[in-house]
């Protein structure tokens, strides 16, 4: 008579699909993402992918616009300081057209005077950001850049001419904070005499001794007029921050709810795929003993 030993396929193949299980969880468990080798999930991937390019994006958009409000903030300051040096150099230049000083006195007034002037270029000339000289350059106007270009988004198509993702602080090269430029003029060659007169004053300035300190209103308007150049970048820089911070926090959740492990989820399968790979092996030693003995009774044969 035949003897057949029935197998234990279905078995293995049960036990076999629990240790993929119990194999994927771990990896998932171990990489904190749902992409494994055993489930690849390649449009969710690819998804996911995306989402961590525009991420980076918005990384690179705002490391931009804080450099941006940093050059701002540095340039800002500095005119600051030079505004309230002007300020101070306009009470000077109105104390000393008082007739009751004498041409001694007035000459200590103009020896402060000619150092604050000597402060303003000093400001102008070392004013900088990462090499870039922000209210002057040393070098030569004609090497100075037109304007200053932020990229704080990505570029729209057939937008040359008008590109949203592009902050632009133009006619940078005509920011120019120093004393001659903002036409304050210099009483240098007055205060090496013994002393300064109203007429030598009149001279320098080409204006009514009376009248001095209205030649400095042009120069504190310029001053203003530079802030405000920079103070429009800063307001659209700190807009910018705001909007990328947004998206990049919706985005963030987006991708997370793609790509990442709901780990409490992930722990209950594998407990259960290993209950299956335990039960699987207990099963399949016991649906060994049939072949077992029957190797035990062809032994008895010999």
């Amino acid at each position: 008579m035949g003897l057949r030993i029935t197998g234990s396929s279905k078995v293995e193949g049960n036990l076999r699909r629990a240790t993929d299980e119990a194999n994927n969880s771990l990896e998932k468990l171990s990489s904190g993402v749902v992409f494994t080798r055993g489930q690849p999930q390649p449009g969710d991937r690819a998804l996911s992918d995306g989402m961590s390019q525009k991420l980076r994006e918005f990384a690179s958009q705002k490391r931009s616009a804080n450099d941006a409000v940093s050059l701002v903030e540095t340039a800002d300051s500095a005119l600051n300081e030079v505004s309230n040096i002007a300020n101070r150099m306009r009470e000077l230049a109105t104390q000393a057209s008082s007739p009751t000083l004498s041409d001694k006195e007035r000459k200590f007034i103009f020896v402060e005077y000619e150092t604050l002037r000597n402060e303003i270029d000093r400001i102008a000339s070392n004013t900088q950001f990462n090499g870039v000289s922000l209210l002057t350059n040393s070098a030569g106007e004609a090497d100075r850049a037109e304007s200053l270009q932020f990229r704080i988004g990505a570029r729209s198509e057939g937008s040359e001419d008008n590109d949203p993702g592009l902050a632009v602080l133009s006619g940078f090269r005509d920011i120019v904070a120093t004393a001659e430029n903002l036409g304050i003029q210099s009483l240098k060659t007055l205060i090496t005499g013994e002393g300064i007169s109203l007429d030598d004053v009149e001279s320098v300035f080409g204006i009514e001794i009376a009248n001095v300190g209205e030649t400095f209103l042009d120069a504190i308007e310029k001053i203003s007029g530079f802030r405000a150049d920079f103070g429009s970048i800063s307001a659209r820089m700190s807009r910018a921050l705001d909007a990328i911070d947004v998206a990049s926090e919706n985005l963030s959740a987006a991708q997370s709810r793609i790509r990442d492990v709901d780990y409490a989820t992930e722990v209950s399968n594998l407990t259960r795929a290993n209950i299956l790979v335990q039960a699987g092996t207990s099963l399949l030693t016991q649906a060994n003993l049939p072949a077992q003995l029957v190797l035990s009774l062809i032994r008895t044969l010999d």
